[in-house]
């Protein structure tokens, strides 16, 4: 009887569910490095190779763009103690972020590791296909979903890319397989490549909002890529043509079988399955461009990437041994090729990877600076020291107050801002991501000192320290934010939810000695909300002096700049909103505001003050 090789595949991969922690001892080969070519380019190449079913031989190379280098078994080099290295049949690899995620099919499970492919962690999930991202979640497809389907339908799971747990599943369509992200939907192709001379035909439309499926459009057999363009069409593949769903002029179809698609600006490569030919079309008009890159002599294409410079296109040649992957430019020429692991077939692009290894023999000369570089947000709530530091001048807008604040707290300025009280916030950042790395990362400096004769107690007027990672890549902080977790965190009497609106009617808190006003000039808005965390109050009197309770660590504006340890955090204190601790191997935002909501007669409202920042890991 005849047995389709999706089916054999199929059995397989449960088979291996089953029996891989039986395997016994296997050599773990370190990786060697190639020179490939002489040609400098920025960033580098991950190359994901399947390796045949049930060998175990999904293998992770890497292509380092700065020096010609290619590294066979990069992860399994980088790991020497994750037993049998990736695991079974690498099925999708994507950069998101500052991690990077390896789907492994026949291993049920998504490997997440850092940009250098060290492990950090892995979600087990059943058969598991590929991914997408948005926001702050994962998108991952499966065959098989957490509960049994009498009807076979596969599923689609939501995961949290802080905490890598799983938050919400949906039930699609037969063997979902390639899914994207247009706006705030989810489209999943449904490929049934499990069911004998009936495919799938759908694609599953999710709302990303409910995490329901709230459509199904039929498409035509086995689905199995789909890819978003620039114009807001999407591109899939379907086992007789390849189908552009638009939403605005009606669906179309163009006359070729595509076994890859990767879309760059405004063209779609396509390698033709049935002519192994490479070719191009207008994701515009859809008409077909003329494409000199020659690829014929190919035994099977496999994997392809389009970028802004070169495209990327690999041979699996037979599927059982070495397949190759090339470089070529756009006017046909080939720069280089190497060969890879078995059935290379998933392709990622990342930037920075020169810095990947330390025996590269080129070497990145960028001299970064260990100081603040850009203030993109300063909101105060009101205090006696709003207006005053920074400066505010009739005209200043926000733009203007925030290159205030970086010219007061830069390196050597000697200057001085106040986030007024409670929920007064700045947002900065440096000229390169802050790496996380072991021990305190970065200083924070303020103006606290501590009472004479008392190192117990003195000026704190503590603020949290919230940062971010640049997700979306856009250079605006608006991604996630985990806050640096300090010893009153967990206090009982800490409120994680408080919230204060100050209004510019309200401005009446003028003391004696501070009688300008005190809400924002600069803002056009009579009113705001901050929201964040309450500290509860340390503030104590001693010898007729209002003095505060020196907190024993994690909080700005709270030990004196002299004592390093004491005004300096650590990256891997981060937690996420529910208190769970989260994996940051780099910052790129970070965020202080004021943490308590205090004001005396004598000394006006507590505010945080910050007179600079250092990266701690930068030598300077």
């Amino acid at each position: 009887m005849h047995i389709s090789r999706k089916i054999l595949d199929f059995l397989l991969c449960i088979l291996s569910l089953c029996l891989f922690s039986c395997r016994g001892d296997e050599v773990i080969y370190p990786t060697i490095g190639t020179h490939v070519t002489d040609e400098v380019r920025e960033g580098g190449l991950y190359v994901l190779c399947e390796g045949n079913m049930g060998a175990n031989k999904a293998r992770l190379d890497y292509m380092n763009l700065y020096t010609g280098e290619y590294y066979a078994n990069w992860y399994g080099s980088q790991n020497p103690t994750q037993m049998k290295e990736l695991g079974d049949v690498g099925n999708d690899i994507q950069q998101y972020g500052s991690k990077l995620y390896a789907v492994i099919n026949c291993s049920h499970k998504v490997e997440v590791m850092d940009l250098k492919a060290r492990h950090i962690a892995k979600i087990d999930l059943p058969n598991c296909r590929y991914m997408a991202f948005k926001g702050d979640k994962m998108y991952v497809s499966a065959y098989v979903g957490s509960v049994a389907d009498p009807q076979m339908l596969g599923s689609v799971y939501e995961i949290d890319t802080a905490s890598l747990t799983v938050k919400r599943e949906v039930k699609v369509g037969h063997q979902p397989d390639e899914l994207c992200v247009l706006g705030d939907k989810l489209y999943v192709v449904n490929s049934g490549g499990y069911i004998l001379n009936q495919h799938d035909s759908t694609v599953s439309v999710i709302d990303l909002n409910t995490f329901t499926e709230i459509e199904k459009i039929t498409i035509g057999s086995n689905p199995q890529r789909i890819r978003p363009d620039a114009e807001g069409k999407l591109w899939v593949s379907t086992d007789d043509c390849l189908v552009i769903l638009d939403f605005c002029k009606g669906n179309q179809r163009l006359n070729v079988k595509a076994s890859n698609i990767s879309i760059i600006g405004s063209t779609a490569y396509v390698i033709d399955k049935d002519s192994h030919k490479l070719r191009a079309f207008s994701t515009i008009d859809l008409t077909e461009l003329e494409q000199p890159i020659d690829i014929t002599s190919f035994e099977h294409p496999y994997a392809l990437l389009a970028t802004n410079e070169t495209l990327y296109i690999t041979d699996a040649k037979n599927y059982v041994s070495s397949g190759v992957l090339y470089c070529y430019s756009y006017d046909g020429k080939e720069h280089w090729h190497t060969y890879t692991g078995d059935i290379p077939g998933h392709l990622c692009r990342i930037n920075g990877a020169y810095e990947l290894h330390s025996d590269s023999t080129k070497k990145d000369t960028t001299n970064y600076s260990p100081y603040i570089a850009k203030v993109y947000e300063y909101r105060p709530a009101m205090g006696q020291f709003v207006n005053e530091l920074p400066k505010y001048e009739e005209g200043d807008d926000e733009a203007s107050m925030c290159r205030k604040c970086e010219q007061a707290i830069s390196h050597n300025a000697g200057g001085m801002i106040s986030l007024g009280g409670w929920g007064g916030y700045i947002t900065f950042g440096f000229d390169h991501a802050v790496q996380n790395r072991e021990g305190r990362d970065i200083q924070i400096l303020g103006n606290a000192y501590l009472m004479a004769g008392n190192e117990l107690y003195g000026s704190s007027e503590p603020g949290i320290v919230l940062v971010s990672r640049d997700e979306n890549q856009n250079g605006l902080p608006d991604d996630r934010w985990y806050e640096l977790k300090g010893c009153l965190y967990d206090d009982p009497k800490t409120l994680h939810n408080y919230s204060r609106t100050y209004t510019r009617e309200a401005d009446t808190l003028q003391n004696p000695f501070h009688k300008h006003p005190y809400y924002p000039l600069w803002l056009n808005e009579d009113q705001y909300t901050l929201k964040g965390a309450l500290l509860p109050s340390q503030t104590e009197i001693i010898n007729g002096q209002i003095v505060q309770r020196i907190l024993d660590f994690g909080y700005v504006d709270n030990k004196p700049n002299k004592d390093i340890e004491g005004t300096s955090f650590d990256l891997s204190w981060a937690v996420d909103e529910e208190g769970k601790p989260v994996t940051l191997s780099a910052i790129d935002f970070v965020r202080v505001y004021t943490a308590v909501d205090e004001s005396y007669d004598l000394i006006g409202e507590l505010s945080t003050e910050i007179t600079g920042a250092i990266d701690l890991n930068i030598n300077n």
